[in-house]
C-alpha cells in the first residue's frame, strides 16, 4: 500500500504543473475561471469564493482555493473581473492571478446576448524539494529553476446567454511552457433553468473539457431549487462514452446542497467521491464549500429571487 501511495503522490505532484485549470464541483458558480466572457453577464457586482479539499485523509492531497470578483462596466455593455487561485499539492504550490474583460452584444430588443472576452494573467510556482528524494534528478517536473517564477498566460472566450439558458466556449490558457507536457485545454459550458411549478425549478448544467490526446471529460449536474432558497442536486463526471467510470478512465459522483440566505448571500457544500481509479480506495472523498455575494444596485434591490444568468425579465427572473 505504501508503494501505491508513493506512486500516486508523485503522479499528483507532477500534474500540478500540467494542470492549469482546477475542476470544481460548483463549476456552475465559477464560470469566470474558464471563460472570461462570463464577467458582467449577471449585470451586478458579484464575489465568489470556493474551497476544495480533495482526497481527504490522503498524504499530500490537493487543496484548492479561489476568490473571484466581476462586475459590469460602461452601461453594462462591458464587464471586468479579477480572480486569484491557490493550489497546494504535496510540496508544490501554484498561485494564479488573472484579469478578465468582456464585451456584451444585445440582439435588438431581445433578451439574447453574446459576450466575447479575453483573459490575461499568470502563474507563480513554488516547489519545496528539501524533503524529496528523486530517482531521476533531471526530471523537468521537479526542476528547481521553475520555482519562484512568474509565467504569463492569456485566454479567450465566447458566452451566449438568455434568461432561460446559456452556452459558452473558451480556452483560458493558450501559452504552454517547455518544462512540462501541458496540452491546451478547451471548455464548453451550458445550462438552463426550468420552472416545474410555482415553488420548484430545475437547473441542469454541463461542463466539457477538451484536451489534445486525451479523452473528453464531461460533468453533468442537476440542481433542484425550492422556493428560490434551497437547492439539492447531484453531479457526475466521466470521459464521454463511459457512463460508469473504469480503472483506466476514472470519474466520480457528487452530492450538492445550498441555501440562498437572502437576496445577496448564498452558500453551498458538496461531497464528491472518486471512482474508477486507485485513489478512491485510500481517501475520504472530496469536500467543497462555496460562498457567493451579490451586490445589488439600488434600482435592482426590488428583486425577490436570485439571478441565474441575467437580469432580464422572464418567467423565472422578476425584474
Amino acid at each position: 500500500m505504501k508503494r501505491i501511495l508513493y506512486i500516486l503522490f508523485f503522479i499528483s505532484v507532477g500534474s500540478t504543473y500540467a494542470q492549469q485549470d482546477a475542476m470544481f464541483t460548483y463549476y456552475m458558480f465559477n464560470h469566470q475561471a474558464v471563460n472570461p466572457a462570463y464577467v458582467g453577464s449577471r449585470q451586478i457586482i458579484n464575489g465568489t469564493m470556493l474551497n476544495r479539499s480533495q482526497w481527504t485523509g490522503f498524504v499530500g492531497a490537493p487543496w484548492s482555493h479561489t476568490v473571484s470578483l466581476n462586475m459590469p462596466l460602461l452601461n453594462k455593455t462591458m464587464g471586468f473581473g479579477a480572480s486569484f487561485s491557490n493550489d497546494v499539492i504535496g510540496p508544490s504550490t501554484l498561485n494564479n492571478l488573472t484579469l478578465d474583460f468582456s464585451y456584451h452584444l444585445r440582439f435588438n430588443e431581445s433578451d439574447h446576448r453574446l459576450a466575447m472576452g479575453v483573459k490575461a494573467g499568470g502563474n507563480y510556482t513554488t516547489l519545496d524539494l528539501a524533503n524529496l528524494t528523486l530517482d531521476n534528478q533531471n526530471d523537468p517536473a521537479f526542476d528547481p529553476n521553475i520555482t519562484g517564477r512568474f509565467m504569463p498566460n492569456f485566454g479567450f472566450g465566447f458566452y451566449y446567454y438568455t434568461p432561460k439558458w446559456y452556452a459558452g466556449f473558451s480556452s483560458p490558457h493558450l501559452v504552454n511552457y517547455d518544462f512540462n507536457s501541458t496540452q491546451r485545454h478547451y471548455f464548453i459550458i451550458g445550462g438552463a433553468i426550468f420552472e416545474l411549478n410555482e415553488e420548484l425549478k430545475l437547473r441542469p448544467s454541463t461542463y466539457l473539457k477538451l484536451t489534445e490526446n486525451a479523452p473528453i471529460t464531461m460533468d453533468l449536474t442537476a440542481l433542484l431549487i425550492m422556493k428560490d432558497r434551497i437547492w439539492l442536486g447531484g453531479a457526475f463526471r466521466a470521459p464521454i462514452g463511459f457512463i460508469i467510470p473504469t480503472n483506466s478512465k476514472g470519474g466520480g459522483f457528487g452530492l450538492l446542497a445550498g441555501l440562498n440566505i437572502n437576496d445577496q448571500l448564498s452558500a453551498g457544500y458538496s461531497f464528491g467521491y472518486s471512482m474508477g481509479n486507485q485513489t478512491f480506495r485510500y481517501n475520504g472523498g472530496t469536500h467543497e464549500i462555496m460562498l457567493r455575494y451579490d451586490y445589488l444596485y439600488k434600482e435592482k434591490r426590488i428583486i425577490k429571487s436570485p439571478r441565474y444568468f441575467t437580469d432580464s425579465s422572464s418567467p423565472f427572473l422578476p425584474r
